[in-house]
């Protein structure tokens, strides 16, 4: 054993070491990586787990406890303060393993009548401890931040989830708020560089220097943490951004030798494999769907790159039927699966649901804006189409798909040209999805995939 049986019982409380199974488990949740600090927040090789309140006091009881049952009263107790119903346990539960699926080491089994139990899965501990050893980059306590940034870091990365525009805003003033307080908390610098490509990839609203500074931000994340957890695949994801695929294929690779169980490295590498028109980009979101199932932007990733792969369409139509059926409270999901509706066999009841979707959801912004007004033109409704457009126009061209569905070839150019321009943004994918097909039998489409495309990985 890793550790020794006297630690693993002062630190997690542990009697007995029973697996799920029954068998005896010889590995503990501390051999396995785990930590708690004196604050209550919970690490996973020395890497924050960023887990809400609930969730993070729930697993606490569960690593502290293993490898007993923790009943559904002492949930109720030390976590709920006696106001817990059944329904807000289980709804925890599963946001609990959803978080925990990435990581691939760890299970929660329910038994019945009793609660429930954590289960570490030794096979899989053993085959991540034969990736080598990366340096200790943790801090000491007394470098840590204090809680209440660490807490504002956690809710931070949550708004970044949905990708809504006010969400954008409030993450970005909790972080730059963090940084002001603990300019060496590199977590923080690592999730404003985050903001910064989420923002450049899905609305446009960044300036080029702001990627530059990001980078930037990350070469100091680097020097003082050079193995935290999601640096490389963050800078492979702005290099991406501004078009620098040559050096982007690198981080990627990196990350995914440092990290080959984190489902975020996957995404964003399948995101790159979309950019730079690599077939290979199925496996690596099919990859990171099997790592985290629970993750609606990653099966709608998968939809994508079935699309751009030039998959038979009733297939790219099932895989977002899918997506939409295991995420049914998504509202991204669904709209995915109206623009594939829309590509594959556009129907006026299509454009109908999307117009609805737009009316009754907040969360229709510029970023479902590029959805909507190519689902309102494939359908017919070319005046609705053109409304959204000129309601979210951009010079980054996002709405590419919507003008070549509508025949405007030419003014569909006259937007990629400005976008080309720019040097930075969301161009390469939109150049490379089938409905923008089209685009490339322009005159001017050689110019615009030189501006793009020069900076693209040697074979």
């Amino acid at each position: 054993m890793v550790v020794d049986d006297c630690k693993n019982r002062m630190i997690f409380g542990v009697t007995e070491m029973h697996n799920s199974s029954g068998t005896l488990a010889d590995i503990d949740p501390v051999s396995a990586g785990f930590d708690i600090d004196r604050d209550g927040f919970v690490s996973y090789k020395n890497s924050l787990l960023f887990l809400p309140p609930k969730e993070r006091g729930a697993f606490r009881l569960l690593l502290n406890a293993w490898p007993k049952v923790v009943s559904k009263e002492v949930f109720s107790k030390d976590v709920w303060a006696g106001r817990m119903s059944d329904e807000s346990l289980a709804r925890c539960i599963t946001q609990l393993r959803r978080a925990l699926s990435s990581l691939g080491v760890v299970e929660i089994d329910a038994l019945y009548g009793q609660g429930y139990r954590l289960a570490v899965l030794s096979d899989k501990v053993r085959r991540l401890a034969a990736v080598p050893a990366m340096v200790n980059s943790r801090k000491s306590d007394a470098a840590k931040p204090h809680a209440a940034l660490i807490e504002a870091c956690i809710h931070a990365r949550q708004l970044l989830e949905p990708r809504s525009l006010d969400a954008f805003s409030q993450a970005e003033s909790i972080l730059k708020n963090v940084i002001a307080k603990a300019p060496d908390y590199m977590v923080a610098k690592l999730l404003l560089a985050q903001y910064i490509a989420e923002r450049a990839f899905f609305d446009g609203n960044i300036q080029r220097s702001q990627i530059d500074d990001a980078l930037d931000q990350l070469k100091i994340v680097q020097d003082a943490e050079p193995y935290l957890q999601g640096l490389q695949s963050q800078r492979g994801y702005l290099l991406d951004c501004k078009w620098h695929f040559d050096e982007a294929r690198v981080a990627h690779q990196q990350a995914l030798q440092m990290f080959p169980d984190d489902d975020v490295v996957y995404y964003r590498y399948g995101w790159h494999l979309i950019y730079t028109a690599s077939s290979a980009a199925v496996d690596a979101m099919r990859s990171a769907a099997q790592l985290n199932p629970f993750s609606p932007n990653i099966a709608i990733g998968l939809v994508r790159a079935c699309a751009c792969a030039n998959m038979d369409p009733a297939e790219v139509l099932a895989q977002a039927r899918s997506a939409y059926l295991s995420h049914p409270d998504s509202p991204s999901a669904y709209v995915a699966l109206l623009y594939t509706l829309a590509w594959v066999d556009p129907q006026p009841e299509i454009a109908h649901a999307a117009r609805h979707f737009v009316q009754k959801n907040r969360y229709a912004h510029s970023l479902t804006s590029r959805a909507v007004a190519y689902i309102l033109a494939r359908c017919g409704d070319h005046a609705g189409a053109l409304e959204v457009i000129e309601k979210h126009s951009s010079a980054h061209g996002i709405h590419l798909a919507a003008l070549i569905a509508m025949g405007m070839l030419d003014e569909a150019m006259i937007k990629v040209k400005a976008a080309a321009e720019t040097g930075f943004g969301v161009l390469p994918f939109s150049l490379n999805v089938p409905e923008c097909t089209a685009l490339k039998q322009h005159p001017d489409y050689p110019w615009v995939h030189e501006k793009v495309f020069s900076r693209m990985p040697k074979k």
